[in-house]
């Protein structure tokens, strides 16, 4: 079984005797001990959670050149990114600025042909379109030399951004970035999509002709494009996603409803969705179309009116075969990795790369291999001189540190402490991979194997539909607020079955005092033979089985081993 460590739990005395022990417990390792802490964390609040826009460094500036535009009736370019965080930014502006009646439209970048940010082909076709006005969403903050090649050509530029910023900010007109130096946002964590929402959110104070409550509706793109982009889902964005994925169920998008129909996803008012189904069911549609072609596919799809219903469907159609292409790709590339690691894994760094590997899907490369293999992962594509792709963390290494202190090899880099891209000439690589294993090693961490966070130690006897019910309150979960993950010593097994058609699945009974528990354990097939001792242990996490309206406690199983 993998390793483990349980968190340690900060307060022994209790704070909520109406909560389940372990329910209160998980509360503690999550920093909550108090009864306000309790109910914010439980029942996030739009109107008393959200932060005023205007403590955005540069709000004032932005809003009132937005002003300007709307009254001189000047074309505004909105400059995206091609993941699902700028792609859903892109269309939550644009819904905004069209609102307003001002003069817009959107430009993504190809990923295989432009690659990440602002680029001076594009800044020329910009100009062609007659724009006066450039706003970035999901991007901008290290286009030093793109904003300034903007000037020239007699436009300006409003930077909207969340990643990294580098030492020297570009000098736009605004840089709307709440991890700018000297940002008094007391959020930081905001996604692309978070951070345009607050624009969208000064505009609609600014503007009072604007109906207030139409800026809710928006929340359905924040959410999946903050569930997508893996920011840590606290604080704001915690409020964002719950409120967002209320939106999801009821969406009145005409795209977003034939994806879900297309792709068979139980998602409607009936039946909302949570955290896990938009990371791993919605989000992966909407990145497969810039990934595997150009992202205007799905930036399309969004933007469909209710009177373009066939049309929609057809983009759904097509992003949907994007995605299963997406999927066979991903998985030849990683087993080209799996099958050159089994015969050469050395070190704390793995860095891979092959000209024949789609740029589209590296990045998703690099995270499976990253954890799997629990070391810092790049992932890349060699053409003609050029080494470029995109690198995953492991082990609490700050990859955007590392590359900012090598900052003179590459040509190019960006992004946040566990996820970064970068490009660098083949020339330069072989003294950039010394300094950056120099930097692993500095780091001095010993051990590299894969140890899961227990939240809590439990018996069979106190897991009963009152913990469940009260675990639900710490939705929606993802970074920063992991599902809870359980730890069950030698519990005694009652049955045991492969299921599927392939016969791959684990299904397991096991004993409790008064009855038994079923767990699941997918493509768990080779722990069979643990099983055979008749007590197990037992990493899992908990949820609600749904069959034939019939609902149930179900353990899904993550690791198991013979006690």
């Amino acid at each position: 079984m993998i390793g483990w460590r349980e968190i340690e739990r900060v307060s022994s005395k209790r704070a909520f005797p109406d909560l389940e022990e372990i329910t209160e417990k998980i509360l503690n390792t999550r920093g909550i001990f108090t009864e306000q802490q309790r109910q914010t964390f439980f029942f996030p609040n739009y109107e008393r959670d959200l932060k005023d826009p205007f403590w955005l460094g540069d709000m004032e500036k932005a809003v009132e050149r937005v002003r300007q535009a709307m009254e001189k009736d000047e074309k505004v370019c909105i400059f995206g990114d091609y993941d699902a965080d700028g792609v859903t930014a892109s269309v939550l502006l644009k819904n905004v600025l069209d609102q307003l009646n001002v003069n817009s439209f959107y430009y993504i970048p190809d990923r295989n042909k432009e690659g990440y940010g602002l680029n001076l082909e594009a800044l020329d076709y910009i100009k062609k379109q007659g724009a006066k006005l450039i706003i970035t969403v999901d991007s901008g903050i290290s286009s030093e030399k793109e904003v300034a090649k903007t000037q020239e050509l007699g436009m300006e530029v409003i930077i909207t951004d969340h990643h990294h910023p580098p030492k020297e900010l570009p000098k736009a007109l605004a840089v709307i970035n709440p991890k700018k130096k000297g940002d008094k946002y007391p959020f930081k964590d905001l996604a692309g999509v978070g951070v345009a929402f607050k624009l969208a959110q000064a505009l609609y104070q600014k503007f009072p002709h604007l109906n207030k409550d139409q800026l809710k509706w928006l929340l359905d793109l924040v959410a999946l494009g903050t569930i997508a982009d893996c920011v840590p889902l606290i604080g704001e964005n915690r409020v964002l996603v719950k409120y967002g994925l209320i939106v999801l169920a009821k969406t009145k998008r005409v795209g977003l409803k034939q994806l879900f129909s297309v792709g068979k996803l139980a998602i409607n008012s009936d039946c909302p969705p949570n955290s896990q189904q938009i990371a791993f069911q919605v989000a992966p549609r909407i990145n497969a179309a810039g990934r595997m072609d150009h992202a205007n596919t799905a930036c399309g799809l969004l933007s469909c009116s209710e009177k373009e219903e066939a049309e929609a469907r057809v983009l759904a159609l097509e992003v949907e075969e994007q995605n299963q292409r997406r999927q066979k790709v991903t998985k030849q590339i990683i087993q080209e990795i799996e099958e050159r690691l089994a015969k050469n894994l050395t070190g704390d760094l793995i860095w891979e790369s092959s000209m024949y590997w789609e740029m589209g899907v590296l990045g998703l490369v690099a995270g499976k291999v990253a954890e799997r293999y629990n070391r810092p992962t790049f992932i890349l594509q060699e053409k003609e001189g050029l080494i470029k792709g995109s690198g995953r963390s492991a082990g609490g290494f700050n990859l955007i540190e590392a590359l900012e202190k090598n900052a003179e090899l590459l040509e190019k880099y960006g992004g946040h402490s566990q996820a970064a891209g970068l490009v660098i000439k083949k020339e330069n690589e072989a003294i950039f991979l010394e300094k950056f294993k120099t930097l692993i090693d500095q780091e001095k961490i010993a051990d590299w194997s894969k140890k899961a966070i227990v939240d809590a130690k439990i018996y069979p006897e106190e897991i009963n539909d009152k913990l469940l019910a009260e675990l639900a309150f710490l939705e929606p979960f993802g970074e920063g607020n992991k599902k809870p993950l359980f730890l069950m010593e030698k519990v005694e097994i009652l049955e045991v079955k492969l299921l599927g058609k392939e016969q791959k699945h684990l299904k397991i009974w096991l004993k409790k005092p008064r009855g038994f528990l079923e767990a699941i354990g997918f493509d768990m097939k080779d722990k069979l033979e643990e099983t055979k001792a008749g007590r197990i242990n037992v990493l899992f996490h908990l949820e609600e089985d749904s069959w034939n309206g019939r609902k149930k406690i179900q353990l899904r199983l993550v690791d198991l081993e013979s006690a």
